[in-house]
């Protein structure tokens, strides 16, 4: 069933689903013979029950524990069996690169959002001026608040990207979990200070490996240590690769930034949709097609 826009709708029945949104049986879809998928392992938490499949729909297995191969069964059509392959870095970035391309006005306007809260930072420190340590200290998390669930957001666009549905500006911002997507981001980023305040190194690795934390918190509706032990194992268990990307994705974001920043409105959301791409190819997940 197609939306407004003419691809998937993102809203009731049919629509992608991920980490424990509320469910409802996707409508069959006429001449196709099966129905939207769902992915991100909807309703298997608690108080989620597995929903009965509608006729016609084509079953396909959740997505394995990183590191571990997919036990077999069928993938979507136009799917590409990842299987917790070796990763291509070129391919991560050319996928990002290609997706960016053909959704451009959605993710522009998510850039814009973060240009925004940038303004509005500058304009409340202008007006305000504020020079007490607890108001700035407010200021600074409220910023940081806006920040974390804008990232949250591109995550969450960059998944249906890879499920194959590019998402309308209103999709990016339909997760339910803000709760553990804050206290993940509060987490992550206090231990990552914590280790910079001892040498800058730790820190840095600390962050390197929190990178899919909010994709495991955004897809698999993990809690927040869940969420990091999981990116820990999974970066870990690939860490060449994964630090090849990190470091391709700083170098990206670099050369945007100095492009007088006008850069950054391409290479933010090729990076979150190549680090996504790597994501699901790492943990065998579903990755469409281009």
């Amino acid at each position: 069933m197609a939306g407004g826009a003419g691809y998937p709708q993102f809203e009731g029945p049919g629509a992608a689903q991920y980490g424990q949104e509320p469910l409802e049986p996707p409508p069959p879809v006429a001449g196709a013979g099966r129905s939207t998928p769902h992915y991100g392992r909807p309703g298997t938490g608690p108080g989620h029950p597995p929903s009965p499949a509608a006729p016609g729909n084509v079953s396909y297995p959740a997505a394995p524990a990183p590191g571990v191969s997919p036990g077999g069964g069928q993938q979507p059509p136009g799917y590409q069996d990842s299987g917790a392959q070796a990763l291509d870095i070129g391919q991560s970035l050319s996928y990002g690169v290609e997706r960016l391309r053909r959704n451009t006005g959605p993710w522009l306007g998510v850039m814009g959002v973060g240009v925004l809260i940038y303004l509005a930072a500058v304009a409340i420190v202008q007006i305000v001026n504020p020079t007490s340590p607890l108001s700035v200290l407010l200021l600074f998390l409220v910023v940081l608040v806006a920040l974390w669930l804008l990232q949250a957001a591109m995550v969450r666009g960059a998944l249906y990207e890879t499920d194959g549905y590019p998402p309308a500006f209103g999709s990016f911002f339909r997760f339910v979990n803000a709760g553990n997507v804050l206290l993940t981001s509060l987490l992550a980023f206090s231990a990552t200070l914590l280790a910079a305040s001892l040498c800058l190194a730790p820190g840095l690795i600390v962050g390197f490996l929190c990178m899919f934390s909010m994709h495991f918190v955004i897809d698999r509706d993990y809690g927040p240590v869940e969420a990091i032990k999981a990116s820990t194992q999974l970066v870990l268990a690939n860490l060449w690769a994964a630090l090849l990307l990190a470091l391709t994705v700083m170098l990206v974001t670099f050369v945007g930034a100095i492009l007088c920043g006008l850069g950054l409105f391409v290479a933010g959301p090729v990076s979150v949709i190549a680090v996504t791409y790597a994501y699901r190819m790492l943990t065998a997940g579903p990755v469409a097609r281009l």
